[in-house]
């Protein structure tokens, strides 16, 4: 797909001064909360992406993920549009390099994200995130010369069919879910077993506060015992998808 019709040009305008990670980890951390969680507001993307440490995004970057947020939850629910869905990738008249290294960023990202929700995997999904954790632990030779153009028939394909792996695991993850608040997320909630990594921007301290405030202990117990239940997979994946370390 092109990179006007993607949104990647958007994305990349956007996001030209936030160095924090690429354009396409965000997109996939992004899709990992939304494979759970209703679309965040602007605030609560500022405040979840603080509390992962991440530098605040500028406002015409915060409208345009809050804007995706909308239209992925919309794809994502609909198991007849999910089937559409695509991560957020430079296009093909891009390197097969760089398309390979966005590929890995965004399975890395998905990865986060998925394990920021705080959600247990199902049976069918363990083998789907052992599989994926093997894109994040890709090794991509930068001077390999036959990735560096895009004329590389055999490695077009091998790409093509990685990405349509990798694509279809929100679509696959997303079904039949109960769906979440970001706003009720341990991270932000306060039930982390872990102290919050970042600080609450001052803008939505007052917002951060009135969640906890109308927070039930019916939501905690839930909250505490869904928790209790994720097993340690997605733990370890989501520490070696953070840290680039390839799984064991």
């Amino acid at each position: 797909m092109d990179d006007y019709i993607s949104g990647w040009q958007d994305w990349s305008q956007a996001l030209a001064d936030w160095q924090d990670v690429s354009i396409s980890e965000l997109h996939g951390l992004i899709t990992g909360v939304l494979s759970v969680c209703d679309a965040p507001t602007q605030a609560e993307w500022q405040l979840l992406l603080s509390e992962l440490s991440f530098t605040e995004l500028e406002p015409q970057a915060l409208e345009l993920v809050a804007e995706e947020s909308e239209d992925l939850v919309a794809t994502l629910t609909d198991i007849e549009e999910s089937y559409q869905f695509l991560p957020l990738l430079p296009d093909d008249e891009h390197p097969l390099y760089e398309r390979l290294i966005a590929l890995r960023n965004w399975s890395n990202g998905y990865m986060t994200g998925f394990g920021v929700t705080d959600s247990a995997l199902r049976p069918e999904e363990n083998s789907l995130f052992n599989d994926l954790a093997k894109v994040c632990a890709l090794r991509i030779d930068e001077f390999d010369e036959a990735l560096q153009g895009n004329d590389n028939a055999e490695g077009e394909l091998e790409y093509m069919e990685l990405l349509e792996f990798v694509r279809m695991i929100p679509v696959s993850v997303t079904q039949g879910r109960v769906r979440k608040s970001v706003a009720k997320l341990p991270l932000i909630a306060g039930f982390a077993m872990n102290a919050p990594t970042g600080k609450v921007p001052k803008q939505s301290v007052e917002e951060h506060l009135d969640f906890i405030e109308n927070l039930s202990e019916d939501d905690e117990l839930a909250w505490q015992s869904e928790k209790d239940a994720n097993d340690d997979f997605v733990t370890h994946m989501v520490i070696d998808a953070m840290t680039g370390k390839k799984p064991s």
